[in-house]
Protein backbone atom coordinates (compact mmCIF):
# COMPACT_ATOMS: atom_id res chain seq x y z
CA UNK A 1 0.00 0.00 0.00
CA UNK A 2 1.40 3.43 -0.87
CA UNK A 3 2.06 5.83 2.11
CA UNK A 4 0.08 8.49 0.41
CA UNK A 5 -3.57 6.48 1.41
CA UNK A 6 -4.85 6.66 4.59
CA UNK A 7 -5.82 3.53 6.56
CA UNK A 8 -8.51 4.08 9.28
CA UNK A 9 -9.88 1.89 11.56
CA UNK A 10 -12.82 2.42 14.29
CA UNK A 11 -12.06 0.99 17.17
CA UNK A 12 -13.45 1.45 20.24
CA UNK A 13 -15.84 4.26 19.70
CA UNK A 14 -13.00 6.28 17.76
CA UNK A 15 -10.79 6.65 14.76
CA UNK A 16 -7.29 5.01 14.78
CA UNK A 17 -5.31 6.18 11.84
CA UNK A 18 -2.25 4.69 9.80
CA UNK A 19 -0.55 6.72 6.70
CA UNK A 20 1.64 9.77 6.34
CA UNK A 21 0.81 14.02 6.71
CA UNK A 22 0.86 13.95 2.90
CA UNK A 23 -2.29 11.51 3.12
CA UNK A 24 -5.44 12.50 0.93
CA UNK A 25 -8.63 12.69 2.71
CA UNK A 26 -9.91 9.49 1.35
CA UNK A 27 -9.48 6.40 3.11
CA UNK A 28 -9.73 2.70 3.66
CA UNK A 29 -12.29 2.33 6.66
CA UNK A 30 -11.49 -1.32 8.89
CA UNK A 31 -14.30 -1.69 11.25
CA UNK A 32 -14.71 -4.17 13.86
CA UNK A 33 -16.84 -7.37 12.83
CA UNK A 34 -19.55 -6.36 15.78
CA UNK A 35 -20.57 -3.80 13.02
CA UNK A 36 -21.22 -5.34 9.98
CA UNK A 37 -23.60 -7.84 8.74
CA UNK A 38 -21.59 -10.75 8.04
CA UNK A 39 -22.22 -14.41 6.11
CA UNK A 40 -20.63 -16.77 4.90
CA UNK A 41 -22.73 -17.86 1.44
CA UNK A 42 -22.72 -20.99 -0.78
CA UNK A 43 -24.10 -19.84 -4.19
CA UNK A 44 -24.65 -22.45 -6.66
CA UNK A 45 -23.56 -22.38 -9.84
CA UNK A 46 -26.78 -20.61 -11.48
CA UNK A 47 -25.66 -17.93 -9.64
CA UNK A 48 -22.32 -17.56 -9.47
CA UNK A 49 -21.79 -14.73 -12.09
CA UNK A 50 -23.90 -12.24 -9.50
CA UNK A 51 -23.24 -13.29 -6.10
CA UNK A 52 -24.20 -10.04 -4.52
CA UNK A 53 -27.48 -10.53 -5.96
CA UNK A 54 -27.97 -13.95 -4.45
CA UNK A 55 -26.46 -12.99 -0.77
CA UNK A 56 -28.41 -9.57 -0.66
CA UNK A 57 -31.62 -11.38 0.71
CA UNK A 58 -30.06 -13.20 2.86
CA UNK A 59 -28.33 -10.72 4.61
CA UNK A 60 -31.23 -8.49 4.73
CA UNK A 61 -33.16 -11.03 6.89
CA UNK A 62 -30.43 -10.87 9.40
CA UNK A 63 -30.54 -6.83 9.47
CA UNK A 64 -32.59 -4.99 12.61
CA UNK A 65 -33.64 -2.56 10.27
CA UNK A 66 -35.68 -3.91 7.70
CA UNK A 67 -36.69 -0.98 5.52
CA UNK A 68 -33.51 -0.39 4.81
CA UNK A 69 -31.75 -1.02 1.76
CA UNK A 70 -28.25 -2.61 1.92
CA UNK A 71 -25.26 -2.48 0.05
CA UNK A 72 -23.45 -6.10 0.31
CA UNK A 73 -20.02 -6.76 -1.18
CA UNK A 74 -18.64 -10.62 -1.63
CA UNK A 75 -15.43 -11.35 -0.93
CA UNK A 76 -14.64 -14.79 -3.00
CA UNK A 77 -13.33 -17.60 -0.51
CA UNK A 78 -13.70 -20.89 -2.07
CA UNK A 79 -14.56 -21.95 -5.36
CA UNK A 80 -15.59 -25.62 -6.95
CA UNK A 81 -14.55 -24.57 -10.54
CA UNK A 82 -16.53 -23.93 -13.85
CA UNK A 83 -20.36 -26.15 -13.25
CA UNK A 84 -19.77 -25.74 -9.55
CA UNK A 85 -20.53 -23.15 -6.31
CA UNK A 86 -18.61 -20.12 -5.30
CA UNK A 87 -17.81 -20.14 -1.36
CA UNK A 88 -18.04 -16.14 -0.47
CA UNK A 89 -18.04 -13.88 2.09
CA UNK A 90 -21.07 -11.56 2.08
CA UNK A 91 -20.81 -8.13 4.42
CA UNK A 92 -23.17 -5.06 4.69
CA UNK A 93 -22.99 -1.70 6.81
CA UNK A 94 -26.53 -1.12 8.14
CA UNK A 95 -26.96 2.72 8.01
CA UNK A 96 -29.36 2.77 10.89
CA UNK A 97 -26.00 1.50 12.86
CA UNK A 98 -23.60 3.67 11.80
CA UNK A 99 -24.03 7.18 12.94
CA UNK A 100 -21.07 7.32 15.15
CA UNK A 101 -18.85 5.69 12.82
CA UNK A 102 -20.16 8.84 10.31
CA UNK A 103 -19.56 11.62 12.92
CA UNK A 104 -16.10 10.41 13.99
CA UNK A 105 -15.53 10.58 10.25
CA UNK A 106 -16.98 13.99 9.75
CA UNK A 107 -15.01 15.68 12.32
CA UNK A 108 -11.72 13.60 10.73
CA UNK A 109 -12.57 15.23 7.72
CA UNK A 110 -12.21 11.74 6.36
CA UNK A 111 -14.02 10.32 3.38
CA UNK A 112 -14.02 6.60 3.06
CA UNK A 113 -13.84 4.70 -0.49
CA UNK A 114 -13.73 0.98 0.52
CA UNK A 115 -14.70 -0.37 3.87
CA UNK A 116 -13.25 -4.12 5.53
CA UNK A 117 -13.51 -5.95 8.51
CA UNK A 118 -10.80 -5.04 10.91
CA UNK A 119 -10.22 -8.79 11.74
CA UNK A 120 -9.69 -9.86 8.30
CA UNK A 121 -6.07 -7.96 8.26
CA UNK A 122 -5.45 -9.16 11.95
CA UNK A 123 -5.68 -12.72 10.69
CA UNK A 124 -3.44 -11.48 7.62
CA UNK A 125 -0.55 -10.22 10.01
CA UNK A 126 -1.24 -12.89 12.59
CA UNK A 127 -1.19 -16.01 9.60
CA UNK A 128 2.83 -16.82 10.28
CA UNK A 129 2.31 -17.21 13.45
CA UNK A 130 -1.09 -19.09 13.55
CA UNK A 131 -0.35 -21.45 10.73
CA UNK A 132 2.02 -24.14 11.83
CA UNK A 133 2.09 -25.68 8.80
CA UNK A 134 -0.30 -28.75 9.30
CA UNK A 135 -2.35 -29.12 6.71
CA UNK A 136 -6.25 -29.93 6.26
CA UNK A 137 -6.87 -29.23 9.53
CA UNK A 138 -9.81 -27.53 11.78
CA UNK A 139 -9.34 -25.10 14.21
CA UNK A 140 -10.49 -21.92 16.16
CA UNK A 141 -9.01 -18.34 16.04
CA UNK A 142 -10.45 -16.17 18.99
CA UNK A 143 -9.28 -12.21 18.12
CA UNK A 144 -10.48 -10.07 21.65
CA UNK A 145 -10.16 -6.26 21.38
CA UNK A 146 -12.10 -3.53 22.91
CA UNK A 147 -14.94 -3.93 20.83
CA UNK A 148 -15.71 -7.70 20.99
CA UNK A 149 -14.42 -11.27 20.53
CA UNK A 150 -14.42 -12.00 16.91
CA UNK A 151 -14.34 -16.12 16.56
CA UNK A 152 -13.10 -17.74 13.68
CA UNK A 153 -13.22 -21.26 12.55
CA UNK A 154 -10.74 -22.27 9.57
CA UNK A 155 -10.67 -25.39 7.79
CA UNK A 156 -7.30 -24.53 6.29
CA UNK A 157 -6.85 -21.04 6.79
CA UNK A 158 -10.62 -20.93 4.42
CA UNK A 159 -13.35 -19.52 6.76
CA UNK A 160 -16.12 -21.62 7.83
CA UNK A 161 -18.08 -19.80 10.48
CA UNK A 162 -17.43 -16.65 11.87
CA UNK A 163 -19.00 -14.92 14.91
CA UNK A 164 -18.88 -11.68 16.66
CA UNK A 165 -19.59 -12.59 20.88
CA UNK A 166 -20.14 -8.92 23.13
CA UNK A 167 -18.33 -10.05 26.38
CA UNK A 168 -21.32 -10.25 28.32
CA UNK A 169 -21.82 -13.79 26.21
CA UNK A 170 -20.91 -17.49 27.39
CA UNK A 171 -17.60 -18.30 25.26
CA UNK A 172 -18.39 -21.75 25.77
CA UNK A 173 -21.70 -21.67 24.51
CA UNK A 174 -20.79 -19.21 21.54
CA UNK A 175 -17.87 -21.71 20.36
CA UNK A 176 -19.85 -24.45 20.38
CA UNK A 177 -22.45 -22.41 18.06
CA UNK A 178 -20.14 -21.85 15.69
CA UNK A 179 -18.48 -25.20 15.44
CA UNK A 180 -21.88 -26.42 14.92
CA UNK A 181 -22.17 -23.68 11.69
CA UNK A 182 -18.93 -25.16 10.83
CA UNK A 183 -20.14 -28.61 10.57
CA UNK A 184 -22.97 -27.48 8.36
CA UNK A 185 -21.17 -25.12 6.09
CA UNK A 186 -18.18 -27.31 5.94
CA UNK A 187 -18.39 -30.41 6.97
CA UNK A 188 -18.15 -32.77 9.70
CA UNK A 189 -14.26 -32.35 11.09
CA UNK A 190 -12.59 -32.33 14.99
CA UNK A 191 -11.42 -29.23 15.72
CA UNK A 192 -7.73 -29.83 16.30
CA UNK A 193 -6.48 -26.27 17.78
CA UNK A 194 -7.80 -23.26 19.79
CA UNK A 195 -5.87 -19.89 19.37
CA UNK A 196 -6.42 -16.99 21.33
CA UNK A 197 -5.15 -13.52 20.78
CA UNK A 198 -5.34 -10.92 23.16
CA UNK A 199 -6.88 -11.53 26.76
CA UNK A 200 -9.52 -13.62 27.88
CA UNK A 201 -10.62 -17.29 30.23
CA UNK A 202 -9.25 -20.26 28.41
CA UNK A 203 -11.29 -22.33 30.96
CA UNK A 204 -14.47 -22.56 29.44
CA UNK A 205 -13.26 -23.55 26.25
CA UNK A 206 -10.36 -25.70 26.88
CA UNK A 207 -12.31 -29.05 27.00
CA UNK A 208 -13.04 -28.19 23.00
CA UNK A 209 -9.30 -28.77 21.48
CA UNK A 210 -5.78 -27.46 22.75
CA UNK A 211 -5.56 -24.07 23.44
CA UNK A 212 -2.54 -21.80 22.07
CA UNK A 213 -1.87 -18.09 22.67
CA UNK A 214 -0.76 -15.86 20.98
CA UNK A 215 0.82 -12.10 22.61
CA UNK A 216 -0.90 -9.31 21.60
CA UNK A 217 1.82 -6.48 21.19
CA UNK A 218 1.38 -3.15 23.61
CA UNK A 219 2.93 0.52 23.36
CA UNK A 220 3.83 3.03 25.66
CA UNK A 221 0.89 5.71 25.37
CA UNK A 222 1.43 9.70 27.09
CA UNK A 223 1.29 8.50 30.31
CA UNK A 224 3.79 6.04 30.43
CA UNK A 225 1.43 2.96 30.26
CA UNK A 226 1.62 -0.09 28.59
CA UNK A 227 -1.58 -0.39 26.27
CA UNK A 228 -2.19 -2.92 23.45
CA UNK A 229 -1.88 -1.58 19.85
CA UNK A 230 -4.79 -1.19 17.47
CA UNK A 231 -4.28 -4.53 15.20
CA UNK A 232 -5.28 -5.59 12.02
CA UNK A 233 -4.15 -2.10 10.29
CA UNK A 234 -1.36 -3.47 8.41
CA UNK A 235 -3.31 -6.17 6.99
CA UNK A 236 -5.84 -3.79 6.09
CA UNK A 237 -3.48 -1.63 4.24
CA UNK A 238 -2.19 -5.21 2.28
CA UNK A 239 -5.62 -6.21 1.58
CA UNK A 240 -6.74 -2.59 0.52
CA UNK A 241 -4.43 -3.75 -2.94
CA UNK A 242 -5.74 -7.24 -3.52
CA UNK A 243 -8.52 -7.15 -6.38
CA UNK A 244 -11.90 -8.79 -5.00
CA UNK A 245 -11.51 -8.06 -1.68
CA UNK A 246 -14.88 -6.66 0.77
CA UNK A 247 -16.11 -3.46 0.48
CA UNK A 248 -19.13 -3.09 2.63
CA UNK A 249 -19.23 1.21 1.82
CA UNK A 250 -22.80 2.03 1.63
CA UNK A 251 -24.07 3.27 -1.46
CA UNK A 252 -25.57 6.97 -0.35
CA UNK A 253 -21.70 7.17 1.42
CA UNK A 254 -20.19 6.22 -1.98
CA UNK A 255 -22.71 8.62 -3.40
CA UNK A 256 -21.11 11.85 -0.77
CA UNK A 257 -17.99 10.61 -2.02
CA UNK A 258 -18.30 11.00 -5.65
CA UNK A 259 -20.32 14.37 -5.50
CA UNK A 260 -17.38 15.40 -3.05
CA UNK A 261 -14.72 14.26 -5.86
CA UNK A 262 -16.70 16.12 -8.66
CA UNK A 263 -17.32 19.72 -6.53
CA UNK A 264 -13.67 19.71 -5.74
CA UNK A 265 -12.78 19.14 -9.23
CA UNK A 266 -15.53 21.49 -10.42
CA UNK A 267 -14.33 24.21 -7.89
CA UNK A 268 -10.61 23.86 -9.01
CA UNK A 269 -11.40 24.45 -12.58
CA UNK A 270 -13.54 27.21 -12.17
CA UNK A 271 -11.05 28.76 -9.74
CA UNK A 272 -8.69 28.22 -12.66
CA UNK A 273 -11.06 29.79 -15.23
CA UNK A 274 -12.49 32.53 -13.01
CA UNK A 275 -8.64 33.28 -12.24
CA UNK A 276 -7.88 33.70 -15.99
CA UNK A 277 -11.46 35.43 -16.38
CA UNK A 278 -10.62 38.24 -13.66
CA UNK A 279 -6.86 38.93 -14.59
CA UNK A 280 -7.98 40.06 -18.28
CA UNK A 281 -10.52 41.97 -17.73
CA UNK A 282 -8.83 44.14 -14.56
CA UNK A 283 -6.22 44.61 -17.39
CA UNK A 284 -8.76 45.80 -20.52
CA UNK A 285 -11.56 47.27 -18.66
CA UNK A 286 -10.88 47.89 -15.07
CA UNK A 287 -13.14 45.09 -13.45
CA UNK A 288 -12.54 47.11 -9.68
CA UNK A 289 -14.07 50.31 -10.68
CA UNK A 290 -17.02 48.66 -12.76
CA UNK A 291 -17.86 46.27 -9.96
CA UNK A 292 -18.07 49.08 -7.36
CA UNK A 293 -20.95 50.91 -9.08
CA UNK A 294 -22.47 47.51 -9.25
CA UNK A 295 -22.37 47.25 -5.76
CA UNK A 296 -23.32 50.44 -4.63
CA UNK A 297 -26.70 50.24 -6.77
CA UNK A 298 -27.88 46.51 -5.21
CA UNK A 299 -26.49 48.18 -1.91
CA UNK A 300 -28.76 50.60 -2.59
CA UNK A 301 -32.02 48.25 -3.95
CA UNK A 302 -31.49 45.96 -0.90
CA UNK A 303 -32.25 49.33 1.56
CA UNK A 304 -34.90 50.00 -0.57
CA UNK A 305 -36.69 46.45 0.65
CA UNK A 306 -35.19 46.05 3.81
CA UNK A 307 -38.35 47.42 5.46
CA UNK A 308 -40.67 45.28 3.40
CA UNK A 309 -39.25 42.44 4.08
CA UNK A 310 -38.99 42.91 8.37
CA UNK A 311 -42.41 43.26 7.97
CA UNK A 312 -43.30 40.19 5.84
CA UNK A 313 -40.23 38.46 7.90
CA UNK A 314 -41.79 39.24 11.11
CA UNK A 315 -46.07 38.46 10.14
CA UNK A 316 -44.49 35.22 8.76
CA UNK A 317 -42.98 34.35 12.19
CA UNK A 318 -46.33 35.28 13.95
CA UNK A 319 -48.32 32.91 11.95
CA UNK A 320 -45.48 30.10 12.39
CA UNK A 321 -46.29 30.74 16.30
CA UNK A 322 -49.88 31.16 16.15
CA UNK A 323 -49.82 27.63 14.72
CA UNK A 324 -47.06 25.58 16.38
CA UNK A 325 -49.07 26.61 19.37
CA UNK A 326 -52.59 25.88 17.88
CA UNK A 327 -51.71 22.19 17.28
CA UNK A 328 -52.92 20.49 20.12
CA UNK A 329 -52.36 17.04 18.34
CA UNK A 330 -48.74 17.86 18.83
CA UNK A 331 -48.43 19.40 22.42
CA UNK A 332 -46.66 18.41 25.30
CA UNK A 333 -49.58 16.16 27.06
CA UNK A 334 -50.47 14.41 24.21
CA UNK A 335 -47.55 13.64 23.42
CA UNK A 336 -46.53 12.18 26.45
CA UNK A 337 -50.16 9.88 26.09
CA UNK A 338 -49.62 8.94 22.75
CA UNK A 339 -46.13 7.52 23.65
CA UNK A 340 -47.39 6.09 27.14
CA UNK A 341 -50.37 4.27 25.03
CA UNK A 342 -47.83 2.69 22.45
CA UNK A 343 -45.15 1.73 25.43
CA UNK A 344 -44.67 -2.50 25.44
CA UNK A 345 -45.09 -4.62 27.94
CA UNK A 346 -41.57 -4.91 29.49
CA UNK A 347 -40.09 -1.40 28.63
CA UNK A 348 -39.97 1.94 30.89
CA UNK A 349 -39.41 5.33 30.13
CA UNK A 350 -36.59 6.77 32.60
CA UNK A 351 -36.15 10.32 30.69
CA UNK A 352 -37.91 12.38 28.39
CA UNK A 353 -37.29 16.27 26.79
CA UNK A 354 -39.78 18.01 24.66
CA UNK A 355 -39.34 20.72 22.24
CA UNK A 356 -42.02 22.08 21.08
CA UNK A 357 -42.34 22.02 17.27
CA UNK A 358 -38.19 20.57 17.34
CA UNK A 359 -38.21 16.73 18.52
CA UNK A 360 -39.01 14.51 21.35
CA UNK A 361 -36.07 12.66 23.38
CA UNK A 362 -36.44 10.29 25.77
CA UNK A 363 -34.83 7.37 27.44
CA UNK A 364 -36.10 3.83 26.86
CA UNK A 365 -35.32 0.48 29.26
CA UNK A 366 -36.48 -2.91 28.46
CA UNK A 367 -35.92 -6.53 29.04
CA UNK A 368 -34.75 -6.48 25.03
CA UNK A 369 -33.78 -4.96 22.46
CA UNK A 370 -36.54 -6.22 20.06
CA UNK A 371 -39.02 -4.66 22.48
CA UNK A 372 -36.91 -1.51 21.67
CA UNK A 373 -37.30 -1.67 18.07
CA UNK A 374 -41.11 -2.62 18.06
CA UNK A 375 -41.34 0.67 20.31
CA UNK A 376 -39.60 2.62 17.75
CA UNK A 377 -41.65 1.16 14.74
CA UNK A 378 -45.07 1.77 17.06
CA UNK A 379 -43.77 5.51 17.12
CA UNK A 380 -43.30 5.75 13.29
CA UNK A 381 -46.53 4.63 12.36
CA UNK A 382 -48.28 7.09 14.84
CA UNK A 383 -50.37 9.23 12.73
CA UNK A 384 -53.41 11.90 13.04
CA UNK A 385 -56.36 10.46 10.90
CA UNK A 386 -58.32 13.37 9.34
CA UNK A 387 -61.67 12.89 7.04
CA UNK A 388 -62.77 14.85 4.67
CA UNK A 389 -66.15 16.39 4.46
CA UNK A 390 -68.71 14.62 2.10
CA UNK A 391 -68.62 15.20 -1.61
CA UNK A 392 -72.14 17.47 -2.17
CA UNK A 393 -74.95 15.07 -2.74
CA UNK A 394 -73.63 12.44 -0.62
CA UNK A 395 -75.58 11.55 2.35
CA UNK A 396 -74.79 13.70 5.40
CA UNK A 397 -73.50 11.21 7.48
CA UNK A 398 -71.43 9.46 5.26
CA UNK A 399 -67.50 9.97 6.08
CA UNK A 400 -65.39 11.31 3.56
CA UNK A 401 -61.97 10.11 2.47
CA UNK A 402 -59.86 9.68 5.25
CA UNK A 403 -56.34 11.25 5.84
CA UNK A 404 -53.37 9.98 7.92
CA UNK A 405 -50.77 12.63 8.65
CA UNK A 406 -47.60 11.15 10.52
CA UNK A 407 -47.10 12.37 13.59
CA UNK A 408 -43.55 12.54 13.94
CA UNK A 409 -41.34 12.77 10.57
CA UNK A 410 -38.66 10.95 11.66
CA UNK A 411 -37.72 8.54 14.55
CA UNK A 412 -34.13 7.92 14.75
CA UNK A 413 -32.96 5.30 17.30
CA UNK A 414 -29.52 4.99 18.92
CA UNK A 415 -28.43 1.18 19.04
CA UNK A 416 -29.70 -0.43 21.90
CA UNK A 417 -26.75 -1.04 24.67
CA UNK A 418 -27.26 -3.92 27.63
CA UNK A 419 -26.25 -2.79 30.70
CA UNK A 420 -26.60 -4.61 33.56
CA UNK A 421 -29.09 -6.86 31.89
CA UNK A 422 -31.68 -4.26 30.50
CA UNK A 423 -31.46 -2.70 27.31
CA UNK A 424 -31.29 0.51 26.73
CA UNK A 425 -31.35 3.09 24.11
CA UNK A 426 -32.16 7.20 23.33
CA UNK A 427 -34.83 7.26 20.88
CA UNK A 428 -35.04 11.03 18.87
CA UNK A 429 -38.37 12.22 17.18
CA UNK A 430 -38.27 14.92 15.28
CA UNK A 431 -40.37 17.89 14.02
CA UNK A 432 -38.73 19.15 10.66
CA UNK A 433 -39.44 22.48 8.89
CA UNK A 434 -41.10 23.30 5.99
CA UNK A 435 -37.47 24.10 4.53
CA UNK A 436 -35.83 21.20 6.00
CA UNK A 437 -38.96 18.46 4.18
CA UNK A 438 -38.00 20.57 0.93
CA UNK A 439 -34.35 20.13 1.16
CA UNK A 440 -34.98 16.11 1.71
CA UNK A 441 -37.25 16.41 -0.74
CA UNK A 442 -34.85 17.61 -3.52
CA UNK A 443 -31.84 15.55 -2.35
Amino acid sequence: MADSVQIAAFVGGELRLKGSEEASSEAVLALPLSRLLVKLVRVPAENREDPVAFATPILAAMSPYPDEGLTVSCEAIADDGEGGSLTVLAAALPESAAEDIGSALDAAKLNPKRIDILELGWIRELWAKIDDGRADIRRAVLLKDVDCISLFVLDNGVPVALRAISASEALKRELMLTLLEAEDFGGAKNLEEIVIVGDMDESAIAEFAPVRRIAVATTTDADGNQVPVVEGIGGVSDRAVEAGTLDALPASWREVLEESRFKAKLVKGLSIAGGIWLLVMAVLFGVPIVFGFMTDHQRALCQEHKKKFQIVSETKNKVELIQKYSDRDRGALEILKLVSDRLPSGATLTGWNFKRGESVRFTVEADSDTIIYDFKDALANAAVIYRSEPEEGADPESAGDETREPIFDEVKPASPKNVKGRWTSEIVCLWLSDEEKQLRESL
